[in-house]
Order: structure tokens, then C-alpha cells, then sequence
């Protein structure tokens, strides 16, 4: 798996913040569901946006370096939840599973709280 080149502009809370985002983005529900049981309880939050399922425009390059071009459109899960402190929590997976996207925003809110991230 490659990474993206790390961001000089971005602070390392912003930093760490893409790389668990990236982690739930490519994780599957069911591997979610079985490092939470494994977990405390998420902080109880509240719906924003979905979750919902809708397309994004997928790009690419010819030959991989070449000028980009629309390549088509790809089917999302998306979802925006708020927890009670009023942390604010996204994220988009690729397919249609809406419990993966919710528990992937629930995730992205309640690790923003530096108590709630793992050792």
C-alpha cells in the first residue's frame, strides 16, 4: 500500500486525523464492529447528514502521471454525525454499507478527543 506524501501545511493533530480517516475509509464494518467490542462504549451522538448513499466522480491519469480525466462515477456511503460536546464527525466509504459510514463518523468524532484516542 503507498501513502500520500505527508502535508507540510498540516498540523499533527491534522495529520492524525487523515491517517485514522484513511484507516476507516478502507476498513470493513464488520472488522469496525469487532475492534469496538473490544473498546469502551462510543459517546452517543446524533445524525447530521444520512447516513446515505450517493455517487462521487472517480479521476485518473493516463499512464498514471498523465493529464487527469473523469473515469467514472463510483457509489458512496456518507454520513455526518455531532456528539454531545459538539465534536463533529464525516466520512465517505466506497459501496453502499450506511452502518459502516455512521460508525466511521462516530469514530472520527470521538478520536478528536485526545482521552477517547488508544495508547
Amino acid at each position: 500500500m503507498t501513502t500520500a506524501p505527508e502535508d507540510p501545511g498540516l498540523t499533527p493533530d491534522q495529520a492524525q486525523r487523515r491517517h485514522w480517516m484513511g484507516v476507516l475509509a478502507r476498513a470493513e464494518a464488520a472488522a469496525i464492529r469487532a475492534c469496538l467490542a473490544q473498546a469502551p462504549p462510543l459517546p452517543s451522538h446524533s445524525r447530521l447528514r444520512g447516513p446515505e448513499v450517493g455517487l462521487v466522480m472517480a479521476r485518473g491519469r493516463q499512464g498514471g502521471d498523465g493529464a487527469p480525466f473523469n473515469l467514472g462515477e463510483i457509489t458512496v456511503a456518507r454520513c455526518s454525525v455531532r456528539l454531545a460536546d459538539g465534536r463533529i464527525g464525516h466520512a465517505y466509504a466506497t459501496g453502499r454499507d450506511l452502518e459502516r459510514a455512521e460508525l466511521a463518523a462516530s469514530l472520527d468524532a470521538a478520536l478528536q478527543d485526545p482521552a477517547l484516542r488508544p495508547a
